[in-house]
């Protein structure tokens, strides 16, 4: 059985995207098989990649065509153990429609139930947002990782996602929800007030932030210019060694090797 983690934010500009494809990149890199999921109609994971061509099937299917198997919706890369199914969703019409489906909450849950059951991880990008399509993939995860951005903005959010995410776990009749951590992203020691949030947020959540911090990295936003992870582009950058820790803390802290 799969194991699904979600990435979810409801602030944009954390890094949500570039640490969900990096660390299905690293999971894939340890030798996991890995599929990562873009649920996020913006589509960033396939211009991550250098997917230039146009998505004809993906993520919109898996709602509006059940009887499509995600099988069929899957791309293999030339990173072995890893698979996407990339975002499709090309109009609003599409995106109403989709939402429309998703308000029964456990539709994804039950899809990658049934049919993601040869990988050793899932790895969804959720819309940042609170919409149906971002419930359902909170509702289908078993792990949650909520990326936080070391400024004073995102500790505002990241108080209103907890109080979003405590409503989510009551409505939840399926099971519980587990968030496997706080992620803080884009950091950068030379800053006071990264220094001093880092700091604010340990101290109030402690085991509930990772260890591991992604740091600011040119190597990052250079991959991503590229099409490609940092683990891909520069083995021995900063970025790329923050990604693999972070993977590998995440499958000690839950027995998941």
């Amino acid at each position: 059985m799969s194991t699904i983690i979600t990435f979810v934010s409801q602030k944009g500009g954390v890094g949500k995207t570039t640490s969900a494809i990096n660390l299905a990149t690293a999971l894939a890199f340890g030798g996991y098989t890995s599929l990562l999921i873009d649920l996020d109609p913006q589509g960033s994971i396939r211009f991550s990649m250098g997917v230039k061509n146009a998505v004809t099937q993906g993520t919109r299917e898996i709602f509006l065509s059940p009887e499509t198997a995600l099988s069929q919706l899957t791309q293999t890369t030339e990173q072995e153990n890893l698979s996407f199914i990339f975002a499709n969703i090309d109009s609003l019409a599409d995106e109403k429609t989709i939402n429309e489906v998703a308000k029964d909450g456990h539709f994804l849950f039950d899809r990658l139930q049934k049919e993601a059951t040869d990988y050793d991880f899932v790895v969804i990008d959720a819309p940042a947002s609170t919409n149906n399509m971002a419930v359902n993939a909170i509702y289908a995860s078993d792990l949650i990782i909520l990326p936080l951005q070391c400024e004073s903005l995102a500790v505002k959010s990241l108080k209103r996602f907890l109080r979003v995410f405590n409503e989510l776990q009551k409505k939840n009749d399926k099971r519980t929800l587990k968030l496997a951590g706080i992620l803080l992203t884009m950091f950068d020691r030379n800053i006071s007030i990264h220094r001093k949030v880092s700091k604010q947020i340990y101290k109030s959540l402690t085991d509930s932030v990772f260890e591991t911090i992604i740091p600011r990295d040119k190597a990052i936003v250079e991959a991503s210019a590229l099409g490609k992870s940092v683990i891909n582009y520069n083995l021995n950058s900063i970025g790329a060694i923050a990604h693999i820790r972070l993977m590998n803390e995440l499958v000690d802290k839950f027995n998941l090797r």
